[in-house]
């Protein structure tokens, strides 16, 4: 099995990752696990608290924020296309080395003082999970065209309405 790093070119066969510095050249893999997880995110909302208080815009509104509780949803920008180019498009190529996404518009791992620690460890273990089952197994997804996948927004936790299926096939 080889897993692609399609930015640089390379090819790696996936019994060659094995070390750390293994996983780096696995560049085109990180970018389509940087995508999936902005299609679909673990925890579609979030809450937060204004600390200071402050006035300052929210959309059209003009707000005064004083220990105000925020309520979004990480779903809805990550899918906003005055952020995101073709949001509802996979395109791992978006995630090239000179981009950046605005401010709090991407956030799997949450963001600032309350952005999880282990988000490299969390990104390392993935890549490894994908070179082992691609090394090991043929996946192919099939769905009903008249039932497509659809997420439930109505919930914290990512919850997919209409069954997947994958057929898995050891290699």
């Amino acid at each position: 099995a080889v897993v692609s790093t399609q930015s640089t070119g390379e090819e790696l066969q996936t019994e060659d990752v094995q070390t750390y510095e293994d996983l780096q050249k696995l560049v085109y893999t990180e970018k389509c696990i940087l995508e999936a997880m902005r299609m679909g995110p673990a925890l579609l909302r979030g809450t937060r608290t204004a600390l200071r208080t402050e006035t300052g815009m929210i959309g059209p509104y003009k707000m005064t924020v004083d220990s105000m509780r925020i309520h979004f949803s990480g779903y809805v920008m990550q899918m906003d296309p005055s952020l995101w180019e073709e949001p509802r498009k996979f395109k791992p190529e978006r995630w090239s080395e000179d981009f950046t996404p605005a401010p709090f518009s991407y956030m799997p791992f949450w963001a600032g003082q309350r952005g999880c620690l282990g988000k490299h460890f969390a990104m390392m273990l993935m890549k490894i999970t994908l070179s082992v089952l691609g090394k090991n197994f043929d996946f192919k997804q099939a769905f009903d065209p008249k039932k497509p996948p659809t997420i439930n927004q109505n919930l914290a936790v990512m919850r997919i309405i209409n069954n997947v299926t994958v057929d898995i096939k050891p290699i």
